[in-house]
């Protein structure tokens, strides 16, 4: 069960960091 939860926090994570970087992205150009 943890196990999951595991993974969904990650994903989660990994999710902001690429909506994050995709932003930064767009603000350069």
């Amino acid at each position: 069960m943890s196990d999951v939860i595991y993974v969904l926090l990650t994903l989660a994570v990994f999710g902001l960091l690429a909506l994050l970087v995709g932003a930064l992205d767009r603000g350069s150009q």
